[in-house]
C-alpha cells in the first residue's frame, strides 16, 4: 500500500488536489486569508495531498493504463472536467459578480439564488431575539414585485428546525455578518465534507468496490445535482456528506481493538453517534438512519445518536433561547405538514415540475388539469411515503449485509430516500445521495448503467426554466423515478431471506456489516 506509487496514483491524487486546493482556497478567502498567503497555504497543502494520498491509493491501480487505456484515457479527460468545472465554480463564488462562471450564465434565477440566504437572515434575526423565525414576511421585501436581497441574491424563506441554528450562527460567528465571506466558508466546508466522505466510504468498501468509486468519483463530482448543491450553497450537500462519515466512524462491532477491550469501538460509536446526530437534528430526514440502528439492535450506536441529539438540542435552546423552538412547533410544523410553508416555490411551474417529493406528484397532476389534485391529497401521499420508508427501514434492517457495498448502499438509500420525505424535494440538490448510490453499487450497477442513470439525472437540468411544464414534468419524471425506485429495490433486497449464502466479512468490513 506504500509502495512508490505509478503514474495512475499520481494522476487520481492529482485531480483530487487539485479540486480540493480549489475549494479550501475560496474556503480560506472567506476567512479573510490574503489572497498570496492563501494560495501559499493552498499549494502547499496540495503537494502533500498528493505525495501522501497517491502512496495509500490501491496499489491495484498502478498498471490501469496499459490494461484498460480507454478506460483510464476516459477516467483522466472526466478528471479533467472536473478540475475545469471546480476551477470555474470557486471563481463564481469568491466573486458572484461574475455570473459567467456559474454553472449556467445564462439561467437568471440559477444565478441570483442561494439557499443560504435563508440560513444566514434566520441566524441573523435569532441573534436579534425576532419572536417568530419563520414569518415568511421577515424574507420578503415590501414590494412584492422586488424580493429582497443580500448582494446579488434574492433572500430565501428559512424552514429548518431550531437546531440547525447552531452552524450558520456558527459560520457568522468565525467570519462576521459580511455574506460573501459566509457564502466562501460554506462552500468550503461542504465542498471539503462530501470529498472526505467519498474517499473514507471508498475506504471502507472490498478491494473491487475502491477501484470502482476511484472510477466513478470524478462523475459523482461533475453530476448535475452535486455542482448545483455546491453553487446554491444548500446544507443537503453537508447533511449527506456528514450522515456518510457517520456511518465511516461506526465501529466494526464483531472485531475487539488491539488491545483486546472495546474501548476503540466505544469512541467510534461516540463519534459516529455524534455525527449522526448533527445531521438528524439539522434536516430531520436523517433520522431514518437512527430506525435503522434500532432495527440492526445497535443499542450502542442509537444510543449515542440519541444521547447526542439530546445534547445538541439543550445547546440550541441554551444560544437561540425558547422562542424559536415554540415557533417551530407552533407556526412552522403544521404549515410544513401542509405544504403551504411552500406556497411560493408551488406557484411556479418549473418549481413544480422539478419537485421529486411524493407529495408533489398530486400537485404536478393538478398543473396537467387534473381536478382535485389539492395539497391535502399531497399530504395523504406524504404521510403513505413516510410510513413506507419507515417500513423499509425496518424491513432492510432484519438482514446482516452481505458486503460491505450492500451496506454502504443501505445506508445512502434511506438517506436519499429521506430527502424525499419534504413536500417540496428540488431536483437541484436532493438526488446527490442517488448519484452516489449507484455510482458505488458495483453490485447491482454495471459502470455504463451507472453512467446511464447518471445522464437521466443530470440532462434535465439543460432544460430552460421557462420551457412549457409539461416538457419539463416529462423530462423530469425518470429522475424521479429511479430516485424512490433504486433505493426501494435496494432496500427491499437488503431485507430478503437468504439461503446458501455467507455474510461476506473482512477487515474492512464497514460499521454495520
Amino acid at each position: 500500500m506504500h509502495t512508490r506509487p505509478g503514474i495512475e496514483r499520481l494522476a487520481v491524487a492529482v485531480v483530487v488536489s487539485g479540486c480540493a486546493g480549489f475549494v479550501s482556497y475560496v474556503g480560506l478567502r472567506g476567512l479573510g486569508a490574503p489572497s498570496v498567503l492563501a494560495m501559499l497555504v493552498v499549494v502547499l497543502l496540495s503537494v502533500a495531498v498528493v505525495l501522501l494520498l497517491s502512496r495509500r491509493l490501491p496499489v491495484a491501480l498502478d498498471g490501469m493504463w496499459k490494461q484498460r487505456p480507454w478506460l483510464s484515457a476516459a477516467w483522466l479527460l472526466i478528471g479533467l472536467v472536473a478540475l475545469v468545472q471546480t476551477a470555474r465554480l470557486s471563481a463564481f463564488m469568491l466573486d458572484p459578480a461574475q455570473p459567467q462562471y456559474s454553472l449556467f450564465p445564462g439561467d437568471q434565477w440559477m444565478v441570483e439564488h442561494c439557499c443560504l440566504t435563508a440560513y444566514s437572515e434566520s441566524a441573523r434575526l435569532t441573534g436579534e431575539r425576532e419572536e417568530n423565525i419563520y414569518n415568511v414576511d421577515l424574507y420578503r421585501g415590501v414590494d412584492p414585485t422586488r424580493p429582497r436581497k443580500l448582494g446579488s441574491f434574492g433572500v430565501d424563506a428559512y424552514h429548518y428546525p431550531p437546531t440547525f441554528l447552531l452552524l450558520p450562527l456558527g459560520v457568522r460567528g468565525v467570519v462576521g455578518g459580511e455574506f460573501e465571506s459566509v457564502r466562501a466558508v460554506w462552500f468550503g466546508m461542504s465542498a471539503l465534507a462530501l470529498m472526505l466522505a467519498i474517499g473514507l466510504v471508498a475506504y471502507r468498501l472490498e478491494p473491487e468496490g475502491q477501484l470502482r468509486t476511484i472510477g466513478m468519483a470524478p462523475l459523482i463530482w461533475c453530476s448535475m445535482p452535486v455542482l448545483s448543491g455546491l453553487q446554491m450553497s444548500n446544507v443537503q450537500i453537508l447533511v449527506v456528506a456528514i450522515s456518510a462519515i457517520a456511518l465511516a466512524s461506526f465501529p466494526r462491532l464483531r472485531t475487539p481493538d488491539k488491545s483486546g477491550s472495546f474501548g476503540g469501538q466505544a469512541r467510534r460509536a461516540a463519534v459516529g453517534g455524534m455525527l449522526l446526530a448533527m445531521s438528524a437534528v439539522a434536516k430531520i430526514f436523517p433520522g431514518i438512519l437512527f430506525v435503522y440502528l434500532l432495527a440492526r439492535r445497535k443499542w450502542r450506536e442509537a444510543a449515542w445518536t440519541a444521547g447526542s441529539a439530546v445534547v445538541l438540542t439543550v445547546l440550541a435552546l441554551v444560544v437561540v433561547g425558547p422562542a424559536p423552538f415554540q415557533a417551530f412547533v407552533e407556526y412552522e410544523l403544521p404549515r410544513l405538514s401542509s405544504g403551504e410553508a411552500f406556497s411560493r416555490p408551488f406557484s411556479r411551474a418549473f418549481a413544480v415540475a422539478r419537485n421529486m417529493s411524493p407529495f408533489g406528484i398530486p400537485l404536478k397532476l393538478g398543473w396537467l388539469g387534473i381536478p382535485g389534485m389539492t395539497l391535502e391529497v399531497g399530504r395523504v401521499v406524504s404521510m403513505i411515503y413516510v410510513l413506507g420508508v419507515v417500513g423499509l427501514a425496518i424491513w432492510s434492517g432484519r438482514r446482516q449485509p452481505r458486503s460491505s457495498t450492500e451496506a454502504i448502499s443501505v445506508w445512502l438509500s434511506l438517506l436519499s430516500l429521506g430527502t424525499l420525505a419534504s413536500p417540496f424535494a428540488p431536483a437541484n440538490y436532493v438526488l446527490v445521495s442517488l448519484v452516489w448510490l449507484v455510482c458505488i453499487n458495483r453490485e447491482l450497477f454495471r459502470p455504463v448503467t451507472a453512467v446511464v442513470i447518471c445522464f437521466l439525472i443530470s440532462a434535465p437540468f439543460l432544460i430552460s426554466r421557462e420551457a412549457p411544464f409539461l416538457l419539463q414534468a416529462i423530462c423530469y419524471f425518470p429522475a424521479q423515478a429511479l430516485a424512490i425506485g433504486v433505493p426501494v429495490v435496494i432496500l427491499w433486497s437488503a431485507g430478503m431471506e437468504r439461503v446458501h449464502e455467507q455474510v461476506w466479512e473482512n477487515k474492512t468490513a464497514p460499521a454495520l456489516a
